[in-house]
C-alpha cells in the first residue's frame, strides 16, 4: 500500500506509524505468532515507523515488546532497514518513577534494549517522562548517552512547547510523542504544541489516535473493560462519563457513514488533516484492521466536511480527564 511519507530521523517514513505496546503490555496477550503476523501486516501496509518501549511488558517482563521486534526481525530479516524505531524508557519498572537523569540507569537500559534487538539500531530514543529536573540537565545527559553510539537521534515524550523550546537549545529533537485525538484535541497544551510543531516541522507521534478504543466502540460499557485493564482507571470510562462520550462517538458514526469510511478511519484521518508533522500510532493485532487503519492516510476531507468536524468538537464537551488525577501532573510538561 501507498501512502504519504514524512521524514523522521532522516528516514522516510509512512505518515501513520504503529503502536505496539498492546501486543505485550496487556491483561489478556495475543499469541506471538499473533503479534507477528500484525507486525508484518504493518509494515507491508506502509507503517514503516514503529512506537516501542522498555517498559511494555506485564509484571516481571518488561522487556517484552523489544524482545517481540527482535524475534520478528529474526523472523524477517529483509524489514531491518525499512523500519524506524522509536524506543520510550528511563522508567524504573518496579514502580514506574522516573530515571530520566540518572545517566548509569539510562545507560544499562539503553545496552540492554541494543543486547536484545542485535543489529538492529535504535533510531529514536526518548525520555517516557521527564523527571523533577531542569530540562537542560535531563537533555544534556541524553546528548551525553547520544554521543557514546547508544542511539542516533533523541526524541521527546509528552512535552509542552515551553519545554520542547528550552530543549532545542540542547539538541535537536527528532520526535515529540503525546496523546492526540478527536478526544483529547481540546486539550489547550495539546492543540498548542501542534500547532506548534507544524511550524517547526517537528513531527508529533500521536498516541491513542482512537481515544484508547472508545472511538472505534470497542467497549459498549464500563463492565467491558477487562480486569487489570489500565483504562477501568481512566475517568473518561467511568460511569456516566463513559455513557455521555458514546454520544460523542454518535455523531463521530453519522459523519463517517455519510463519507463511506469508518469511524476509526475518520479519527485517523482527521488527525493527519491538523496538520504537516503529525503521526498517528493506532494499535491492533488484526491485520485486516491495521490495513483499514492505515488507509486512512489517503482519505481526503472537503473543507466543508472539515468544518463540520470542527464545529461539532467546538460544541461537545468530553467528559472525564484522560488519565487519573495523578498522573495528569505529569504530563505535558
Amino acid at each position: 500500500m501507498s501512502i504519504p511519507q514524512i521524514t523522521v530521523a532522516g528516514n522516510q517514513v509512512g505518515r501513520i506509524g504503529y503502536g505496539l505496546m498492546q501486543l505485550t503490555w496487556n491483561p489478556k496477550l495475543p499469541a506471538e505468532e499473533v503479534s507477528i503476523k500484525a507486525i508484518k501486516a504493518a509494515a507491508d501496509a506502509g507503517s514503516t515507523i514503529w512506537s516501542s518501549a522498555a517498559f511494555y511488558g506485564n509484571p516481571g517482563d518488561n522487556f517484552a515488546n523489544i524482545q517481540l521486534i527482535a524475534n520478528f526481525f529474526k523472523k524477517y530479516p529483509e524489514y531491518k532497514d525499512k523500519i524506524t524505531l522509536v524506543i520510550k524508557g528511563g522508567v524504573d519498572y518496579q514502580n514506574l518513577s522516573t530515571k530520566g537523569t540518572d545517566l548509569d540507569f539510562l545507560r544499562t537500559e539503553i545496552k540492554k534494549i541494543k543486547e536484545i534487538l542485535g543489529d538492529k539500531e535504535i533510531d529514536v530514543f526518548n525520555l517516557a517522562r521527564l523527571p523533577e529536573a531542569p530540562i537542560e540537565e535531563i537533555f544534556k545527559g541524553l546528548v551525553t548517552l547520544q554521543k557514546e553510539g547508544l542511539f542516533r537521534e533523541i526524541g521527546a515524550s509528552e512535552m509542552g512547547v515551553e519545554s520542547l523550546e528550552k530543549a532545542l537549545k540542547i539538541t535537536p529533537i527528532a520526535i515529540n510523542e503525546i496523546e492526540v485525538s478527536l478526544f483529547s484535541i481540546s486539550d489547550p497544551k495539546i492543540k498548542e504544541t501542534v500547532e506548534w510543531a507544524s511550524k517547526k516541522g517537528m513531527p508529533i507521534f500521536c498516541y491513542s489516535p482512537l481515544g484508547r478504543g472508545f472511538l472505534t466502540r470497542a467497549f459498549k460499557s464500563p463492565e467491558d473493560l477487562p480486569e487489570g485493564d489500565f483504562r477501568r482507571m481512566v475517568p473518561r470510562f467511568q460511569g456516566e462519563a463513559f455513557y455521555e462520550n458514546l454520544k460523542f462517538v454518535d455523531k463521530l458514526d453519522e459523519i463517517a457513514k455519510a463519507k463511506g469510511i469508518t469511524t476509526g478511519q475518520l479519527a485517523l484521518a482527521w488527525i493527519l488533516h491538523l496538520s504537516p508533522t503529525t503521526i498517528p500510532i493506532p494499535g491492533s493485532s488484526n491485520p485486516d484492521r491495521i490495513k483499514e487503519n492505515i488507509s486512512a492516510a489517503n482519505v481526503k476531507f472537503s473543507s466543508d466536511e472539515l468544518k463540520t468536524i470542527d464545529d461539532f468538537l467546538a460544541k461537545f464537551e468530553v467528559q472525564g480527564t484522560r488519565y487519573p488525577g495523578a498522573a495528569l501532573t505529569q504530563l505535558m510538561k
